[in-house]
C-alpha cells in the first residue's frame, strides 16, 4: 500500500513538473511580445512615434503612449488601426484614458518607402513611455531616442478625444459632447450628415397658443404685405440668409410656424365673417328689389 501511494505521488509530481516546463516557454514568449521604450519629445509638433509595415503584412495594430506622472498628472492614450495589403490603412481609433493636453491628433503617413505612426504633440515631453504589444502587431517598431519630425503623405488621421473611432466618424469629447462625422461637436450631439429616426421628441417651455388671446396684436393684412415687400420674408420668421448662416432650432421653428398657422386661421375666420355678412346683405338687398318689383 505504501509503495502504491509513493508511486502515485511520483506520477503527480512528474506531471506538475511537465506542465511547468511547458508553461515556462509560453510565459517567456508572451514577455518577449511586450516592448516599452522611453523616448523624448523635444518640441511641439508632429513627431514620428513608430515605423509601420509598408508594402506587406496586414492585421490589427495598437500602441499606447503614457507619462508616468510624478509631479504631474499621468496621461494615457491608446491608438489602434487596421492595416490591409500595401499601404491600405483603415481609419485610426483613439481612446484617451485621461483628459488630454499633451497630444491633439494622430495620423499615419507614407513617404514612398516607409509608413509611420505620427502624433501631434502640444508641448515637449522629457520622458514619454511608448508601449507596444507585438502579439497584436506583427510589423513595425517603436522609434527610440528623440522622436524625429513627421511628414509625408497622410493616409489616415484622427483627432484625440475621449474616444474617436475611424477618421472622426464617431467622436466623444472630454466635455461629453458627441460628434458623428465631426471632431468638433458644439452640442451634446452634433451630426454632420442625415439623421434617420422614427421619432424626435423636443422639449419646449412654451407654445404658440398666445395668438388666440383676446389682447394678441394680430397684424393687419396690409401690415403683413408691407413687411413682405420690405424684408422679403414673414415677420418673426428668419430669412434665407439667416438660416444658411445659423441653421434653425426645430422646436423653436415649429412654434413660429404654428404661430403663423394660427394667425392665418384668425384671418380665415375674419374673412369668413366678412363673406357671410356680404351674403346676408346681398340677400336682404335682393328681397328689397323683389318687393319693389311686385308693387
Amino acid at each position: 500500500m505504501k509503495r502504491q501511494v509513493h508511486f502515485m505521488s511520483k506520477i503527480v509530481i512528474n506531471r506538475i513538473l511537465l506542465i511547468g516546463l511547458l508553461f515556462i516557454p509560453f510565459l517567456n514568449g508572451n514577455a518577449q511580445t511586450e516592448v516599452t521604450k522611453n523616448v523624448i519629445v523635444d518640441a511641439a509638433g508632429w513627431k514620428r512615434v513608430a515605423t509601420l509595415d509598408a508594402s506587406a503584412g496586414r492585421g490589427y495594430h495598437e500602441i499606447v503612449l503614457y507619462t508616468r506622472g510624478g509631479a504631474t498628472t499621468p496621461r494615457v492614450v491608446k491608438i489602434s488601426w487596421f492595416k490591409g495589403w500595401s499601404t491600405n490603412y483603415g481609419g485610426l481609433n483613439v481612446v484617451s484614458l485621461s483628459n488630454g493636453g499633451l497630444w491633439s491628433k494622430a495620423r499615419i503617413t507614407y513617404d514612398g518607402t516607409q509608413s509611420y505612426l505620427e502624433v501631434n504633440f502640444t508641448k515637449d515631453i522629457p520622458v514619454l513611455s511608448v508601449y507596444l504589444n507585438k502579439s497584436a502587431w506583427n510589423g513595425g517598431e517603436i522609434i527610440g531616442g528623440t522622436l524625429p519630425d513627421g511628414g509625408g503623405n497622410v493616409v489616415a488621421s484622427a483627432t484625440v478625444g475621449r474616444v474617436n473611432y475611424g477618421e472622426d466618424n464617431f467622436f466623444l469629447g472630454y466635455n461629453g459632447n458627441v460628434g458623428i462625422g465631426t471632431s468638433s461637436p458644439d452640442a451634446k450631439l452634433a451630426v454632420n450628415g442625415v439623421v434617420h429616426s422614427k421619432e424626435v421628441k423636443v422639449d419646449l417651455n412654451g407654445w404658440s397658443d398666445f395668438v388666440f388671446d383676446e389682447d394678441y396684436p394680430l397684424p393687419t393684412i396690409e401690415e403683413v404685405e408691407q413687411h413682405i415687400n420690405e424684408k422679403g420674408h414673414l415677420k418673426d420668421i428668419p430669412s434665407a440668409k439667416e438660416v444658411k448662416e445659423n441653421g434653425i432650432r426645430l422646436g423653436e421653428m415649429d412654434a413660429k410656424l404654428l404661430q403663423k398657422i394660427e394667425e392665418l386661421t384668425l384671418y380665415t375666420i375674419q374673412l369668413q365673417k366678412q363673406v357671410k355678412g356680404l351674403r346676408e346683405q346681398n340677400i336682404k338687398q335682393q328681397q328689397e328689389i323683389d318687393q319693389l318689383k311686385t308693387q
